[in-house]
């Protein structure tokens, strides 16, 4: 077997993951370390179907505008899971509660008919699938469900606030929708 030609290496090949650190892409390939110079992490926002982008942006979003939420979603603690998972369902005195998920969902549909009236009725049901797809299907369980719903309302709320000046109360909506991101201790810097 011939040596590659010069003229015919790929620049991508010697510049990406592995090769750029100077190790063997093949040797990388069996090493036991998730996530290190020689593999590097790529958030699961970059893997996002090419016309779910196109829609998005149809809509007046880029991905990356949602990124710092995304990159918090990737990083969110199996604490920070757990206690998400005890305020969306066990509520034992709702009446001195600051929050609520039954009102949390009640003011989904709130902004959904407001994005719905502003011509954008699409964009919660792409931006639910996008989040559907940070956790793999063999990794995906109940803290993970509940993770989605939250950062979820909280990228509605986003947008929510994108529309405020239209309809005040959207402003009052989004807040709402991201206290439990703020309650555990998750506060994303949003590209506004």
């Amino acid at each position: 077997m011939e040596p590659l030609n010069e003229e015919l290496a790929d620049e991508a090949f010697d510049t990406w993951g592995a090769a750029a650190a100077g190790v063997d892409p093949l040797w990388a390939s069996f090493t036991s370390e998730p996530y290190t110079g020689t593999r590097p992490h790529v958030p699961f926002y970059r893997f996002f179907s090419y016309p779910d982008i196109l829609d998005l942006r149809r809509a007046g979003y880029e991905v990356d505008r949602f990124a710092p939420l995304f990159d918090k979603l990737e990083d969110a603690l199996y604490s920070q899971a757990v206690e998400i998972h005890h305020l969306l369902h066990f509520h034992q005195d709702n009446a001195q509660r600051v929050w609520n998920p039954r009102r949390s969902r009640e003011i989904e549909f709130e902004v959904r008919g407001a994005l719905h009236r502003f011509g954008l009725s699409d964009l919660p049901s792409l931006l639910r699938r996008m989040l559907g797809r940070a956790f793999s299907e063999d990794t995906t369980n109940y803290l993970a469900i509940d993770l989605i719903n939250v950062f979820f309302w909280a990228a509605l709320g986003e947008i929510a606030r994108d529309y405020a000046w239209r309809e005040p109360v959207l402003s009052t909506h989004a807040d709402y929708l991201a206290w439990p991101l703020r309650h555990v201790g998750i506060e994303p810097q949003l590209n506004i």
